[in-house]
């Protein structure tokens, strides 16, 4: 008997059987399904017999995700060298000149202008980076993701333009993916966990980040209802209201 190829073949097999199991321990190619029509109509049904409108679509796909580590912008340093030259004082967070009125609060960057500007040449960001939201506004996204926390709002005014300004800076994924709840779970875990609700306006699928005055943090998958007016964030992976 071959000893030596025997030991090769030992090691090679020994090998795929390691991958595997570290293949599927940290569900690195999970297998995404969809809910069905059967499942949203009676979803639907559901719903209307507790008088309760559903006035959106619903995301079919069931998403296998993990955190996403990320920074927040705090101090907006090429916008500030930009608009007003270079920052005098590293602690000021106030500046003001003929044309712009700039303040940062809490991360958030609040800009006011006698002139409208396009929002991606004045913040030099790319508009592939955002999406469009259901009131009007930009969300960002990585990776075909929405990040709800950064945000571009744009308020024409009556003197003046005020642009609304937060950035996410994203870095990685965690390696193990894990099963996201539903849409529909999601709708149904908010219905029993805030009562009243009569209209569900929007239901999307991205990341938040749960203590956005942290500068470095995790942020989680949720599913973004809209119900009533008012936002709400279920936790993708436990299902409760954040």
């Amino acid at each position: 008997m071959n000893w030596a190829r025997a030991k090769t073949i030992a090691i090679v097999v020994f090998s795929l059987i390691l991958i595997f199991l570290v293949i599927k321990y940290l569900n690195l190619f999970p297998k995404e399904g969809l809910l069905t029509a059967e499942q949203i109509n009676m979803a639907k049904n559901i719903l209307s017999q507790n008088s309760i409108k559903l006035s959106c679509s619903i995301d079919r796909k069931i998403y296998y995700v993990s955190k996403l580590g990320v920074t927040t912008e705090s101090r907006y340093d090429s916008i500030v060298t930009k608009l007003f030259g270079k920052r005098v004082d590293r602690y000021q967070n106030e500046f003001e000149s003929s044309i712009y009125h700039l303040k940062i609060v809490n991360q958030t960057l609040f800009l006011e202008s006698k002139y409208y500007q396009d929002p991606f040449e004045l913040f030099e960001i790319k508009k592939s980076d955002y999406i469009k939201d259901y009131d009007g506004s930009f969300i960002q996204v990585y990776r075909g993701y929405p990040i709800f926390d950064g945000k571009l709002i744009i308020k024409k005014q009556k003197n003046n333009t005020l642009y609304i300004f937060t950035k996410i800076n994203p870095r990685r994924f965690e390696i193990k993916r894990t099963r996201v709840i539903s849409a529909l779970e999601a709708i149904f875990n908010l219905l029993n966990q805030q009562r009243g609700i009569k209209d569900i306006q929007n239901v999307r699928f991205g990341f938040y980040l749960k203590d956005f005055n942290v500068i470095q943090g995790q942020a989680i998958p949720v599913w973004r209802i809209v119900a009533d007016s008012n936002v709400y964030y279920i936790n993708g992976f436990t299902g409760m209201l954040e």
